[in-house]
C-alpha cells in the first residue's frame, strides 16, 4: 500500500488577507447553487472550481450578472448570482451600474470586500480610503500628509435605494456575518441584495498579518466600521457598542496612520463620529 501525502493547494493571497477568510464563508454559506461573476483585483483570484464563475470587467458585472438573473428567473431556477469586488471596484469605477442594476431591484447578491484602497495594482487610494490615510497617491511627506478627503458611504446610499437587503459585515463578528449571508441570499430571490465586509489588506495597511480579525473587531468597537442591515430602507444596528474607544485603538496597529498629527487624527475622529450619528438617526 502506498503513502499517500496530502497537500493544500496554497493560496493566491497574501498572508493575513481579510479577504480570503471573508470569501472561504461565503462559500460554505451559500454551499454550491450559485454562480459567481469576479472582476479585475484580488476577487478573480479566488474562484473556485465547485461553481460556475465568469471574469468580468470592472464596468460590466452588474449588468452582466443581471442578465444572467433574468435567465435564471425566466427558467423557474433560484441559483444565486453572486458578484464580488472590491471597494475600488463598486464604490468607484462600477458605481453607476452597480446603483442602476440596486435601482432595477436585479435577483443580485453583491459582496464588497472593502479594503480601503486599490490593492492589486499597487495600492492607490479609493474613495473608501479613510481621510488622513497614506497610499502610493496619497503620500505622507513634508508636502503631503496623506488622503484629504473622507470616506464615501456608499453602503448607506445603496441601502437609502430601498433595496431588499444591505447589510455590513465583519469578520470579528462570524455569527452575525453568516447570518447576514443567509439573509441576503432570500433577499436576492426577490430583489437586490448587498454586503459590505471590512477585509483588513496587511500589506496596503503596513500591519501585521496576525492582527487582521483583531483589526475588525477595533473597526467595530470604535465606531468606525458599524454593523448593521437595512431591509427595504428599515435600518437597524446589528452590534450596539455601548462605550466606543477612540479611533486610535483602530488606526495604532497600522502604519498606514503614523504619520498622522493629533489635529488630524481629531479630523478623523471627528469623521467617524459624523458617519455612526447618521446611521443612528435611519436606525431610529
Amino acid at each position: 500500500m502506498e503513502n499517500k501525502i496530502e497537500l493544500s493547494p496554497g493560496l493566491h493571497m497574501c498572508a493575513g488577507c481579510g479577504l480570503e477568510l471573508v470569501i472561504r464563508v461565503v462559500y460554505d454559506v451559500l454551499g454550491n447553487d450559485f454562480i459567481e461573476f469576479g472582476g479585475p483585483g484580488c476577487c478573480l483570484l479566488t474562484c473556485r472550481n465547485t461553481a460556475p464563475c465568469y471574469g468580468t470587467l470592472f464596468t460590466n458585472m452588474a449588468p452582466s450578472a443581471s442578465g444572467v438573473s433574468r435567465e435564471l428567473i425566466r427558467q423557474g431556477k433560484e441559483t444565486t448570482c453572486l458578484c464580488v469586488g472590491g471597494d475600488g471596484m463598486f464604490s468607484d469605477i462600477a458605481f453607476g451600474n452597480l446603483t442602476a442594476a440596486a435601482e432595477r431591484g436585479e435577483h443580485l447578491l453583491v459582496v464588497c470586500y472593502d479594503n480601503e484602497a486599490y490593492m492589486n495594482t499597487g495600492i492607490q487610494r479609493s474613495s473608501r480610503t479613510p481621510e488622513g490615510g497614506w497610499t502610493n497617491t496619497t503620500p505622507a511627506g513634508k508636502a503631503a500628509h496623506g488622503k484629504k478627503n473622507s470616506q464615501k458611504p456608499f453602503a448607506m446610499m445603496l441601502a437609502e435605494e430601498n433595496i431588499a437587503y444591505a447589510a455590513t459585515c465583519s469578520p470579528a463578528y462570524m455569527k452575525d456575518f453568516r447570518t447576514k449571508i443567509e439573509k441576503a441570499r432570500e433577499a436576492s430571490k426577490h430583489g437586490f441584495a448587498f454586503l459590505h465586509i471590512l477585509a483588513p489588506c496587511p500589506t496596503g495597511w503596513k500591519s501585521k498579518p496576525e492582527l487582521m480579525v483583531q483589526q475588525c473587531r477595533d473597526a467595530v468597537q470604535t465606531n468606525y466600521f458599524p454593523l448593521w442591515e437595512a431591509e427595504y430602507g428599515e435600518f437597524k444596528f446589528t452590534v450596539n457598542v455601548k462605550d466606543p474607544k477612540p479611533v486610535t485603538e483602530f488606526t495604532k496597529t497600522q502604519r498606514r496612520f503614523a504619520h498622522m498629527t493629533e489635529e488630524q487624527m481629531a479630523k478623523l475622529q471627528d469623521d467617524v463620529n459624523i458617519n455612526y450619528d447618521h446611521i443612528a438617526r435611519l436606525c431610529k
